[in-house]
């Protein structure tokens, strides 16, 4: 009797040692794949910042190219005026 209770025993914490690898094996792919995930997250992150430095940076030069535009119309049309305000001018004398 006393050596099937031994051998209960035994069997008891051979399973708990079981048990106990399992569930740590379990926890460290857990771990992993948490480690994983934030991994992606952050690459993702990485990427949407870059579109949107992209965008920014877009917008900057369209913004810069339609002054420039803008400018140069401006320019060209009061160059325009005052040429016509020349030859009336000179018509005049």
């Amino acid at each position: 009797m006393k050596k099937i209770m031994m051998l209960a025993t035994a069997l008891l914490f051979s399973v708990a040692i079981v048990s106990a690898q399992d569930t740590k094996q379990n926890a460290k792919e857990t771990a992993h794949q948490a480690k994983e995930t934030t991994k992606a997250a952050g690459r993702k992150v990485g990427r949407a910042a870059d579109k949107a430095g992209d965008k920014i940076s877009d917008a900057a030069k369209n913004t810069k190219e339609d002054v420039k535009e803008g400018t140069n119309k401006t320019l060209n049309k009061a160059d325009r005026k005052m040429k016509k305000a020349e030859r009336k001018m000179d018509n005049s004398k």
